[in-house]
């Protein structure tokens, strides 16, 4: 499973959104239709998956990714109280 490494430019943070994510395996796009695309596996991963299902990129360590990917994270998924990216 592809393993994000940093969140590039997100459209909204509003869903549907659209988010520029540089992987291990390289570049890629991802639609998200709402916050249940985002799914906490452990305190410190998160398993993203694509609206069309084709793609779902992990996230092994959250506290690892630079502040912007962080922020992003925090933006997109706080408006249901999940959880916070510290």
């Amino acid at each position: 499973m592809p393993e994000i490494q940093q969140l590039t430019p997100v459209s909204s943070f509003a869903c549907p959104s659209t988010w520029q994510v540089v992987t291990n395996r390289g570049n890629a796009m991802l639609i998200l239709k709402g916050e249940e695309d985002i799914r906490r596996l452990s305190q410190s991963q998160l398993m993203i998956a694509d609206t069309h299902g084709i793609l779902a990129v992990l996230i092994r360590d959250i506290s690892t990714r630079d502040r912007n990917s962080r922020n992003c994270l925090n933006a997109s998924c706080n408006g249901g109280g999940k959880f916070t990216v510290t």
